[in-house]
């Protein structure tokens, strides 16, 4: 309503003696004393002063009429009469406080002002458009609808005042742009940010109130869910999003017309779930489609992938690996709905494949072992086990490569080992392929030829395709490699008379490719030294020259000391030279004919000693 032309109020004393203009306002709050003399006359004149205290704390003075309040308070005014004594009044100073107001964009460039401040008994407001000031009480009665002549941009201040009061108190003042009509809204993002609450980021006008509406698992059944207003965003509360999807939509209310002028886009949440199965995650979701392009798929706040529809099966995962997941809603109209998070533990029930290729080298004392696996899964620890040729399988050891070393083999016993294994993704493998490492054996025979035999090779799925026998001297050099094919023994019966010592090693050949070359324990072999001589010897100078001289001579002889003795006992002749004889002598003197013993005193290669010993006859022609 208009606010009346109102005549200047008079406030009389409690002793009816003077009066003022205003006993209470806003500070600052000037207060004039109008009539001093309204019982008698003659009074607070030059002749007859009166002493004003004004209650402020200020001096005391002498007919001094006006004064300015400048703090808030209650202050008691008293005028002092020479011969009446003294009157007053009381005069309250309220905190001069701009009121809070809230305006509303209404359609046909109307405004409603809502004053939500009470701290004053009424409200003036001035459109500022040479309308006349409105005034309306504190409460909810505090409304005001008003219609400018022209769009654009305005100011409405409101001041308060209380009754019986001073209009002095200080105007509050808010920019204003008057519209034709109502914008429409638009919701830019819904997030859902637990399993009982969204947010909502929207475009909006300043000063539109909304109304945000909601629908459960539909987009048509709205409801009023709450009022919006110069919010750009809002926070909802009280949902179930893991059990339901929810639709949104803000409506523009016109508060002067009490109705929506239009809506916004829908968009609503998605319900998001995440079954994890043997490596894969799978999301399901559910949500209303309508307005929806696509559905991008965040994983670890990365960029995963972009989808038509539910589900989608993550499968490039890996096991005890924790994922978390965001499902976003890309609307056509650019808007667009992301999902709670969801996040979860991914495992694996896939058995892991035995260890089924395993190569064993021995070395000396030891045989260390090289396998393949699967690549298919990651080991997290591998557990070898070990067995006699005829027993059980106990614990050997752990190691997280794909190689072990046992220090306590013998070469001279069979040994059989298997490895399983624990992946990481903590399933256990089945049992491996037994693993037996060969094992070389030889024998001499009498005519200083070889026998080789070895157990089968075992440790590779698809077997070995031939076994190669090395063959070393003594120094380590290799004389002659044998390809045996599948067979476990070699006689080896090559003539050398230059080396007595032999060292073999026996090396399978896999079928399959890369496996690696198994290899034998190492066995040395010592041919015997052979030693030859004549039976008889005719040293008498006929020849021929062989058999004038009685010599011992051999095979693998490193050193010879001969020695011959007569049938007493008599020892004729000594010598070391393996290339120097007997010649029948003693002395100088021819010896009879006859048997005669001799002692051989022999180092073989191999650096052994030992006699021989025989009988030797001697005969001359006649």
């Amino acid at each position: 309503m208009a606010l009346p032309q109102a005549l200047s109020a008079q406030y009389v004393s409690q002793g009816g003696r003077f009066e003022v203009d205003n006993r209470k306002g806003c500070a600052s709050l000037t207060v004039t004393i109008t009539n001093a003399n309204l019982v008698t006359t003659g009074f607070c004149t030059g002749l007859n002063p009166c002493e004003m205290n004004w209650g402020d704390g200020t001096p005391v003075q002498t007919n001094v009429f006006t004064h300015t309040y400048t703090q808030p308070g209650t202050y008691t005014l008293s005028v002092l009469y020479q011969t009446l004594g003294p009157d007053q009044i009381i005069i309250t100073v309220r905190p001069n406080q701009p009121p809070v107001f809230e305006l509303y964009t209404c359609s046909g460039n109307q405004v409603q002002v809502r004053v939500t401040d009470t701290f004053y008994d009424a409200y003036i407001i001035n459109y500022n458009d040479a309308s006349p000031e409105v005034q309306v009480p504190k409460g909810s009665m505090a409304v005001d609808n008003h219609t400018f002549g022209t769009p654009g941009s305005k100011t409405i201040s409101v001041r308060g005042k209380d009754v019986n009061a001073a209009d002095n108190c200080t105007s509050a003042g808010q920019a204003f742009t008057a519209v034709p009509v109502l914008p429409t809204p638009f919701i830019n993002e819904l997030r859902v940010v637990s399993n009982a609450s969204v947010e909502q980021d929207f475009t909006s006008s300043a000063n539109v109130a909304y109304r945000l509406e909601i629908a459960s698992n539909n987009n048509t059944t709205f409801q009023l869910l709450q009022n919006v207003y110069n919010q750009p965003s809002v926070s909802v509360s009280n949902l179930r999003t893991d059990d339901n999807y929810y639709c949104f939509r803000l409506g523009a209310f016109d508060r002067c017309a009490g109705s929506v002028t239009s809506y916004s886009n829908i968009v609503c949440s998605a319900d998001l779930d995440l079954t994890l199965q043997s490596l894969e995650n799978r999301l399901t979701w559910t949500t209303h489609p309508s307005g929806i392009a696509n559905f991008t798929i965040q994983r670890n706040s990365a960029l995963l992938t972009t989808v038509p529809s539910s589900p989608y099966s993550d499968t490039d995962v890996s096991c005890r690996t924790t994922y978390c997941y965001r499902v976003t809603s890309n609307y056509s109209n650019g808007s667009r709905s992301i999902s709670a998070e969801k996040c979860g533990e991914t495992f694996s029930a896939l058995v892991p494949t035995a260890i089924q290729n395993t190569t064993a080298v021995v070395g000396m004392g030891e045989v260390q072992l090289t396998w393949q696996q699967d690549p298919a899964f990651s080991p997290e620890s591998y557990t070898l086990f070990k067995r006699p040729a005829s027993g059980m399988f106990s614990p050997l050891g752990n190691t997280t490569t794909a190689t072990f070393t046992d220090i306590n083999y013998t070469g001279t016993e069979s040994f059989c080992y298997r490895i399983n294994y624990r992946d990481v993704c903590g399933n256990n493998s089945d049992p491996g392929l037994d693993v037996c490492p060969m094992v070389l054996t030889g024998t001499l025979n009498s005519d200083n030829s070889i026998n080789l035999n070895w157990t089968a090779y075992e440790g590779w799925l698809n077997g070995v395709n031939h076994y190669e026998v090395d063959k070393y001297n003594a120094t380590g050099t290799l004389v002659q490699t044998f390809n045996t094919g599948t067979a476990t023994s070699l006689l080896d019966d090559v003539t050398d008379l230059t080396n007595q010592i032999y060292r073999y090693v026996v090396r399978a050949i896999a079928n399959d490719a890369g496996l690696g070359t198994a290899i034998s324990n190492q066995i040395e072999i010592i041919k015997e030294p052979k030693l030859y001589y004549p039976t008889a010897f005719t040293p008498d100078g006929q020849g021929p020259a062989e058999n004038e001289v009685f010599k011992v001579f051999g095979q693998y002889l490193a050193s010879l000391e001969l020695r011959i003795f007569n049938r007493w006992g008599e020892l004729l002749f000594v010598t070391t030279d393996m290339d120097q004889g007997w010649d029948g002598r003693f002395r100088g003197r021819e010896q009879p004919e006859g048997t005669y013993a001799f002692v051989a005193r022999i180092t073989d290669l191999a650096g052994r000693t030992f006699n021989r010993s025989g009988s030797v006859v001697l005969l001359r022609k006649k």
